[in-house]
């Protein structure tokens, strides 16, 4: 594994050219922090860790980015020379990265397939480019007309359980089905919106069976 070099002039063009792996390498290499090392291994842990967190079910990611400052905060050969300001952003980092994995450890999606508007909800951002949407466009596209306060209501759960990611856009949200959402609005989708009373319950058996098969 060949170490960053964490002496560059910007951060940010290593965030989407390095892994964690790489910045592991890097801090194992060193005897004592400088400032520019600081400054770049701190963007770094910074903006993957936003991104983990963000993500519907980076479980893979979140794991690696808290053994990343794990090691840097009780093993590094440089812990001893680490700022008190910096231990404590990446000790806070960690977490809010350990309370995202138990979020996700204890996410069960078969609990939102009942719920009001929640299947018209999936088939519409299943049919949608990308299988995105607006927030906005999908208030505007339901059935019934709700409240924006409301449609918050029902996304929460629906992002909390990992059928969905949402992510900012201008003051908009934009919507995505995670992979078992968009597993579970393509089986409905082949119903061509004819109603299904039995959704909740072919749904649920769907997802215990694509579980068992990941």
């Amino acid at each position: 594994m060949i170490a960053l070099n964490l002496n560059v002039s910007d951060p940010a063009m290593l965030v989407d050219r390095s892994t964690a792996a790489e910045l592991l390498a890097a801090i194992r290499s060193l005897d004592t922090w400088n400032e520019t090392a600081l400054k770049v291994a701190n963007r770094l842990i910074s903006v993957w860790s936003a991104r983990a967190i963000a993500s519907a079910s980076d479980r893979e990611g979140i794991s690696e980015r808290q053994r990343l400052i794990h090691y840097a905060l009780k093993r590094a050969n440089s812990m001893a020379t680490l700022p008190d300001e910096f231990r404590y952003r990446w000790q806070e980092a960690s977490d809010m990265l350990e309370a995202r994995r138990l979020n996700l450890a204890h996410a069960n999606p078969e609990t939102q397939l009942s719920r009001l508007h929640v299947d018209t909800i999936l088939r519409l951002l299943f049919n949608a480019a990308n299988h995105e949407m607006s927030q906005s466009e999908l208030a505007n596209r339901l059935d019934v007309k709700l409240t924006s306060g409301r449609i918050t209501q029902l996304i929460g759960p629906l992002e909390g359980h990992g059928l969905l990611s949402k992510r900012k856009r201008g003051r908009d949200n934009l919507l995505q089905l995670t992979e078992i959402g968009r597993k579970i609005a393509e089986q409905e989708d082949r119903k061509n919106g004819t109603t299904d009373n039995h959704y909740p319950e072919r749904a649920a058996s769907y997802l215990r069976d694509f579980r068992k098969s990941a």
